[in-house]
């Protein structure tokens, strides 16, 4: 037995104009797991499932609502889906990757047979568009979902890998409040200097991105048992998106079968690649039986890439 993905689905709140460029934003008072609600929805009435068919929710984020209890249990709240376990998973920009890895186990164990895998951000509460526009025009909000599930056909998820680098982690944060600081988590002079705010190096984060990306594609496709030529669409993300356009390049990738999230809305982080999927899926882009290669490289570091027959 191997696990498939049943079905994707996605939320994107209205575009708004930040900083000079159009971005999906949450304008109401919503947390992630609220825009992850609005894509179950979606992925379940495409699969004809209901909230009361999952037995276990991951659920991916960088912006949870709160700090403590984890965005998957305000997701299981929304969603009414009684006591079943539900867990979040911090890995940034890969966290959708990770996600998966963690719930493509469950299932091929037999543990669980019906499992929600959610990537959600509210990026634009956690920024400032007035002192800092040029890292702030970066993000959107947003949230995508797969559900997965036991398979014994061609449907499948031939391959995940994921990767972490923790000695990169002041390439790309966000410091406070921050526990380890004491004895309050974040001073009244901390926030003036805007240290609650991302901090990116963009020369350091788009280097490792230009060279791990194609790198953990290679990996994934090598696993899969698959060329290039084999896959019908690449799905890659990363918060720069020429970044993303040079990784492919370094693919020898023709430019109509990839697609980049962070080009089209804005970094989504955990659920920039749920969300493309979902949307090329109901768009036509690609249907079942296509087989799809994920890729993400971000905060963390962290970074990894998945092959997928749909």
């Amino acid at each position: 037995m191997h696990a498939k993905v049943v079905s994707f689905g996605h939320y994107l709140p209205p575009q708004v104009e930040r900083a000079g460029v159009m971005r999906t934003i949450a304008e109401e008072p919503v947390g992630p797991s609220t825009l992850a609600a609005e894509a179950t929805r979606v992925a379940c009435e495409r699969a004809g499932l209901t909230a009361s068919d999952f037995d276990l929710i991951v659920f991916a984020t960088t912006t949870p609502d709160v700090t403590f209890p984890g965005s998957a249990c305000y997701l299981q709240s929304h969603l009414e889906c009684g006591t079943v376990p539900a867990l979040d998973i911090r890995a940034q920009c890969a966290g959708f990757l990770f996600a998966l890895a963690v719930a493509e186990k469950f299932v091929r164990s037999g543990q669980y047979r019906c499992v929600l895998v959610a990537g959600g951000e509210v990026f634009s509460s956690g920024v400032d568009y007035e002192r800092q526009p040029d890292v702030a025009r970066l993000f959107g909000d947003g949230a995508g979902v797969a559900v997965l599930g036991p398979g014994a056909g061609r449907e499948r998820i031939e391959a995940v890998v994921t990767h972490s680098d923790g000695r990169r982690y002041r390439d790309f944060w966000c410091e406070y409040p921050a526990s380890r600081q004491h004895p309050v988590r974040m001073t009244r002079e901390d926030f003036g200097l805007g240290k609650h705010l991302p901090q990116i190096h963009p020369v350091r984060v788009a280097e490792f991105g230009q060279e791990h990306i194609p790198r953990v594609v290679r990996e994934a496709l090598d696993r899969a048992g698959r060329t290039a030529s084999e896959v019908d669409c690449f799905f890659i993300s990363h918060v720069l998106p020429e970044v993303a356009e040079d990784a492919a390049r370094a693919l020898g990738l023709r430019g109509d079968v990839v697609t980049i999230p962070s080009a089209r809305y804005g970094h989504l982080g955990a659920a920039a690649l749920p969300v493309a999927v979902s949307e090329a899926l109901s768009s036509g882009r690609v249907g079942s039986g296509a087989t799809v290669c994920l890729a993400a490289c971000g905060a963390g570091a962290a970074w990894g890439a998945a092959v997928i027959r749909l």
